[in-house]
């Protein structure tokens, strides 16, 4: 309702402003209701910034770009651990890495709103300005004229017989709108099991990691370093296999290896490590993809809700994490067999998601619905090349056959 920039603005403000205000509490509820308050603007900051890079960027770019989201947060993940290693004190420890979110607060309304959401919202004036910039930028001599896109939507309009856009533009949607058929039922259920699987797996490999010995902060910033090769392997497997493809493996291949570390006698520390750290590489593609996955399974109306109630079982999944890592003192192995459990559930699940690879963004839940529906586009094929302007009204409407005779 209130469009990406602004949200992005008040929730990074929001989190330099607690993140100091964290630093002077000086008794147990005020801390923890600052906390509470700092957490929540930084989750949601997390999911807003996710969908703002995915609407600016085009089908080739989307899955690079979205993990270079993930990317920084694995190095903030290190920063954490150097400066938690250097700053001993915890007050100026939480102060120094508040202070380094002021420089994007003071910058960030800069930021242009993304023409998906203006043209949700009918301020097709504003959304034709932010595509000049980009052609500007991207050096492009004739940018596309939204007047062409929305005749290419109102065509299809006509074509269809059906009048869904237009009342889904005016509608205010909630949550509920992820539940309107079976389909999206179905698949709003197994997305959210996948983000709270994934979150879940995640924090126990790294909350786990500062009791396997040596120095905590030392496996921490391991934990940390060994996303990024992981972002790395996800991109390849999902512009090369799909999506699906490419998160059944690694949901099983986690599964996997929490049996194996069970088997791991307790006094080979070093191959503890590696086994967790390769745990947390498989759990790390599987969190790292579902963002975009998400993005990419829901329309533009509704991308916004999707992503961010993910994100909410996503928390559900933190939360739960560190009560699952306090079961070690009923059974050593009980975090990793629940992980192992949940992993291997999500992967079996997630055979009867559609394949969005190569896909454009879809703009109704009706074209949501029909990409489930129709098994032959979700083998994962690449659909043929477009050229110039067609490939930017396939992007913006989500139309997948769009005539590119001239």
């Amino acid at each position: 309702r209130l469009g990406r920039q602004r949200v992005i603005w008040f929730t990074s403000a929001g989190q330099f402003v607690f993140g100091i205000a964290v630093a002077f509490t000086f008794d147990y509820y005020s801390f923890v209701i600052v906390r509470f308050l700092l957490a929540m603007v930084s989750s949601g900051y997390l999911v807003v910034a996710f969908v703002y890079v995915t609407e600016f960027v085009g089908i080739k770019a989307r899955t690079w770009a979205s993990m270079h989201v993930h990317a920084f947060f694995a190095m903030g993940i290190m920063v954490v651990a150097l400066v938690g290693f250097l700053v001993r004190t915890w007050w100026v420890y939480q102060i120094f890495l508040s202070i380094a979110t002021l420089p994007f607060v003071l910058c960030c309304w800069m930021l242009p709103e993304t023409p998906f959401w203006l043209l949700s919202e009918e301020r097709y004036e504003d959304a034709q300005k932010v595509i000049n910039i980009m052609a500007r930028w991207n050096k492009v001599s004739t940018p596309c004229k939204v007047s062409e896109l929305c005749s290419v939507q109102q065509d299809d309009l006509v074509s269809g017989g059906t009048g869904d856009n237009d009342t889904a533009s005016t509608k205010k949607h909630n949550i509920l709108d992820l539940f309107c058929n079976w389909h999206i039922a179905r698949r709003t259920i197994t997305v959210w099991l996948i983000w709270f699987t994934g979150s879940l797996g995640y924090y126990v490999f790294s909350l786990s990691s500062v009791s396997l010995g040596g120095n905590e902060y030392l496996n921490l910033f391991l934990i940390g370093a060994v996303e990024l090769p992981c972002y790395i392997i996800a991109c390849i497997g999902m512009d090369r296999l799909g999506r699906r493809n490419t998160l059944i493996p690694f949901l099983i291949l986690s599964a996997l290896i929490c049996v194996l570390i069970m088997f791991i006698p307790q006094d080979f520390n070093i191959l503890i490590i590696l086994a967790n750290m390769a745990g947390k590489f498989s759990i790390g593609v599987a969190f790292g993809l579902i963002y975009l996955y998400t993005a990419e399974l829901y329309p533009t109306i509704v991308r916004s809700l999707a992503v961010g109630s993910g994100s909410m079982m996503c928390r559900v999944g933190s939360v739960v994490a560190p009560f699952c890592v306090y079961l070690r003192s009923v059974w050593i192995f009980m975090p990793l067999l629940i992980v192992g459990i949940m992993a291997l559930l999500s992967g079996i699940l997630t055979l009867m998601l559609p394949e969005t690879l190569g896909k454009p963004l879809t703009n109704t839940l009706a074209e949501a619905t029909e990409m489930g529906r129709n098994k032959k586009s979700s083998s994962g094929k690449t659909p043929p090349a477009h050229s110039g302007a067609a490939l930017e009204k396939i992007e913006m409407f989500g139309h997948e056959t769009v005539s590119t005779e001239k």
